[in-house]
């Protein structure tokens, strides 16, 4: 996959700042990605975009092997956390640029808290699900995204039901919880 002028590629910044929050979301201070993800962690806002084709075709990222948190799994189009002053929708458009290199429009079509433990680390999240429509040609960053694929909602439903341990668990929550229409 070749660079776009939008990729970010420094990776996971363990002392970004992020909006730690209640599990209804309401924000309460900043505390670093690292603290966050550290031991049970520190809720915070994050988000999880789903892009949709014209076909409507979700494209799903594989997590790159650099991820400390769930690499190599299968996950939504671009995932990340609400930065300060930024709102969920914000923040995603901007890293749709630096993950598929792809401007898109999200609307947020609500959100759910989970935590769930790996290796001594936590996602401990107030997750916002957004949907974006587009035909773009998808560059992915190598840095964040080992590979992407095009999948109709049913059949990603199925197969998180037949092989669940390819997914990250936020994506099957996802699924559950929120009502993705396309």
């Amino acid at each position: 996959m070749r660079k776009n002028k939008f990729h970010n590629l420094s990776g996971e910044q363990k002392q970004q700042l992020l909006i730690t929050c209640d599990q209804k979301g309401n924000p309460v201070g900043t505390a670093t990605r690292e603290v966050c993800h550290r031991g049970t962690g520190k809720t915070h806002l994050a988000f999880m975009a789903f892009i949709i084709d014209s076909d409507e075709n979700i494209i799903l990222a594989k997590r790159s092997d650099s991820k400390s948190l769930w690499s190599g799994c299968w996950d939504a189009s671009v995932v990340s956390h609400v930065l300060p002053k930024q709102t969920a929708v914000e923040s995603a458009k901007k890293r749709g640029r630096e993950e598929m290199g792809i401007d898109v429009e999200f609307e947020d079509k609500g959100a759910f808290y989970y935590l769930k433990k790996f290796n001594g680390n936590c996602e401990n999240e107030y997750c916002h699900v957004l949907i974006g429509k587009s035909n773009q040609l998808v560059e992915f960053n190598p840095v964040e995204i080992e590979n992407i694929r095009k999948i109709k909602i049913y059949d990603l439903k199925k197969e998180i039901l037949n092989c669940p341990r390819i997914f990250t668990p936020w994506l099957k929550i996802a699924l559950e919880k929120i009502d993705i229409k396309i």
